[in-house]
């Protein structure tokens, strides 16, 4: 928006704050940021959203006319507004809000109950009939893990409506999530309302839903997630916020060897102890221990209340080895005999804890207040967390959120429970300084957790991470970034390049479940800094737009799907691809399709070559059955220089490793993070000629510099000093060092 805009929308706002004279009439519109308008007749009931960018149009009625209709403006979270305002009755007494945003693309509606409800089903604006019918949809499953979907789902999933150019809108409840529902089938209707079996709602319930635009798939989910979180104020964590995403670590969940398994002769706590001092040993870095569901007591009953069976036959059957609800949130005696602190301090790594449903045979039920398999006591989360922390856990992992919702229809159902759930589990954490995981969450899930602060990752995909699993883990991965949640993928064996190279991409944690003695250091070390932090990306790998384009289309295209470093205006884009079919397939993307704006070098890992590749041309490749493809993309900067960063990691320039880069008219100066204990960095890139390169801080070796392909190495060193790496404290060492391009150098010697 101009600023002389800006300043007449502000003007009109305080004229209408100090004037408190709304204006009104039978028929009134207003006017949002990249061509929104909203309109509403009076007599008829018709409202309409139009985005004159796309010429696309939205209308419903409301099947009653309108009273009171007015304009107001102001300001809320999201930023100057103005809204039409009106009430009717049909039928009971409702006022509405249709909100546009001066400088976002952004449509918010709200509908406010003036009496108490007794069947919410008439609670359903916005209500769309009529929308263009060439739309493509995209959403969520009500299925653990929210699994992706060419249809619209009807459950609390964002919808996404996209065209052919990749124009997109993305609508979602934007309050309420645990009672809401998308509707209809985005053929006959678009509409945004609340769950069957509710049975009735208080005066003054208050819903909303909100619609962003954007002119490309993703950056429409970007605008739509950063719209639920500025109506929720909730800031997101960063992508090393906690040990979890900071760091290496070694998880035993399913699809881990040590889940419900160990090593006969030294028992579970030994087998671990004995695993983590091997790591130590050979310079294996993990930070942390994750500790999956045989840590505590459960019983035999599955959530539908079948008994079971004991889980892994062949061990000890105590109370430890069962697959049932949680019993008794303690460790069991035969799993750590001295208890869980005991055992962590004997380790001396931060642990993260899976927890479960509550089973209905539990004590805790005589103690708390729980509904089907959910705390809704805020004691009861107090306890549990007070319980873990005086064991140094870092995280509290919440797997099973798709059964306890479902088994618990309070939390779906009666107003504020389902908040009760999730509110108390944050809280109590919180005060601790425990960070959260999701895990099997379901949309709702997602989007609920908007609300808070310490909700640091949730998983995106099934247990043990595989190939099948990645089209799912990517493209949910879009739910959980677009909504500041960091992805997990789960579990996987350090030897397995692909799964490793996914889990770093996707800017949450990493961690490996292999069996002692089957570990791959040399393969870790390339995610990873020797300490164990993560040299990841900025943002996570999610599909580029086309992927939406293709795959509505059912057309088995490789999938293309990028993550980002932003180093001030120079974007690094990484480029994994992959075929989806048993033939031999060539797929392509061009720069701005994986959000590069300038010429860039292309460089292919797998074969150590690179191409310059000018803005608007297509970058071509073919992949063979079962093969993979991963890209470093990385713009020129304005010395001629492009500097892919360190050789040996998989995100050559993650922030762990260039901590910033400068781009400069005659030089590049980047700085440089090391470790305390590793040596020397070897850097690479690109030129037309050798680049000049010098230190201010630290050393560097020679440069090497090949005339046929303008690659350039060389080595460089750390200043001796040390610092503490921001947020974990680690100390790192830096150098400075400065890249100039032969010819400018050359022109300063002459100058001088």
């Amino acid at each position: 928006m101009s600023m002389r805009a800006r300043v007449g929308y502000q003007t009109l706002w305080l004229t209408w704050v100090l004037l408190a004279s709304p204006c009104r009439g039978e028929s009134l519109a207003v006017e949002g940021a990249h061509g929104l308008r909203a309109t509403l007749d009076a007599a008829s009931g018709r409202y309409q959203v139009r985005s004159r960018e796309f010429g696309w149009a939205f209308a419903g009625t409301l099947a009653a006319p309108v009273s009171e209709l007015s304009v107001h403006e102001g300001r809320d979270r999201l930023g100057l507004y103005r809204e039409l305002r009106f009430r009717w009755q049909r039928p009971l007494a409702r006022e509405g809000r249709i909100r546009t945003y001066a400088d976002q693309p952004i449509v918010l509606f709200s509908e406010t109950s003036e009496t108490a409800i007794s069947d919410p089903s008439a609670f359903r604006f916005p209500r769309f009939t009529e929308f263009p019918r060439d739309l493509r949809g995209f959403s969520y499953q009500n299925r653990a893990f929210a699994p992706p979907s060419f249809t619209l789902e009807e459950n609390a999933t964002p919808w996404l409506l996209f065209d052919a150019r990749a124009h997109a809108a993305v609508i979602s409840p934007a309050a309420n999530f645990m009672l809401t529902s998308m509707q209809g089938d985005g053929k006959a209707e678009i509409s945004s309302g609340l769950n069957a079996g509710i049975a009735s709602l208080p005066a003054g319930f208050k819903h909303q839903t909100l619609i962003a635009f954007g002119a490309q798939i993703n950056t429409a989910w970007e605008i739509w997630g950063r719209g639920l979180l500025a109506l929720e104020g909730a800031r997101r964590p960063a992508n090393d916020a906690d040990a979890g995403l900071r760091y290496l670590g070694y998880w035993t969940d399913n699809g881990a060897s040590y889940y419900y398994n160990y090593d006969r002769q030294r028992g579970y706590a030994g087998t671990l102890q004995g695993l983590v001092e091997r790591y130590r040993a050979e310079g294996i870095p993990i930070r942390y221990l994750q500790l999956d569901s045989w840590w505590y007591y459960k019983t035999l009953t599955d959530p539908s209340g079948q008994a079971g069976t004991p889980k892994t036959p062949d061990l000890p059957l105590g109370e430890w080895n069962r697959y049932g609800g949680l019993f008794k949130y303690e460790a069991h005696p035969a799993v750590f005999p001295d208890g869980l602190a005991a055992f962590q301090s004997r380790i001396g790594l931060p642990l993260i804890v899976h927890n479960r449903w509550i089973d209905p045979a539990s004590p805790y039920h005589q103690r708390y207040h729980i509904t089907g398999l959910a705390a809704i006591d805020p004691a009861w989360w107090q306890e549990i967390m007070g319980y873990i922390a005086s064991a140094h856990v870092v995280t509290y992992e919440q797997d099973w959120m798709n059964v306890i919702y479902e088994h618990s229809p309070a939390l779906g159902t009666t107003p504020g429970t389902g908040e009760a759930f999730t509110d108390g589990m944050a809280r109590a954490a919180e005060q601790r300084g425990i960070s959260l995981q999701y895990s099997m969450a379901l949309p709702r899930q997602f989007l609920q957790g908007t609300r808070y602060e310490n909700l640091t990752s949730a998983r995106v995909s099934g247990d043990r991470f595989e190939r099948s699993k990645w089209d799912a883990f990517l493209y949910t991965s879009r739910l959980a970034s677009a909504l500041g949640i960091w992805p997990w993928s789960d579990v996987f064996m350090s030897a397995e390049t692909d799964n490793l190279l996914l889990a770093t991409l996707s800017a949450g944690p990493v961690g490996i479940g292999d069996p002692i003695g089957a570990e791959d250091r040399a393969s870790l070390l390339r995610a990873v800094r020797a300490d164990g932090v993560i040299i990841k990306p900025d943002t996570p790998l999610v599909p580029i737009d086309a992927m939406y384009i293709t795959d509505a289309a059912q057309s088995d295209e490789p999938m293309i799907a990028c993550a980002h470093t932003d180093h001030g205006e120079l974007r690094t884009s990484y480029v994994f691809s992959y075929p989806r079919t048993a033939q031999r397939v060539w797929a392509s993307f061009t720069l701005a399709q994986v959000g590069v704006s300038r010429d860039a070098y292309v460089y292919d890992t797998r074969t150590g070559s690179a191409r310059r590749l000018a803005a608007g041309l297509p970058f071509t490749f073919r992949l063979a059955p079962g093969a993979t493809a991963y890209f470093v993309v990385v713009p020129v900067a304005r010395s001629g220089i492009a500097l892919i960063g360190d050789r040996n990691k998989f995100v050559p320039d993650g922030r762990k490793r260039i901590a910033t880069l400068g781009d400069e008219p005659e030089r590049l100066i980047a700085r440089v993070r090391f470790a305390a204990q590793e040596r020397s960095v070897h850097l690479f890139g690109y030129a037309t000629r050798a680049p000049l390169v010098t230190a201010g801080k630290g050393t560097t070796g020679m440069v090497i510099f090949d005339q046929v392909s303008g690659r350039f190495d060389v080595e460089v060193f750390p200043d001796p000093g040390e610092l503490g790496e921001s947020p974990g404290g680690d100390p790192v060492r830096e150098a400075i060092v400065s890249l100039r391009s032969r010819s400018s150098a050359l022109v300063s010697s002459t100058t001088h």
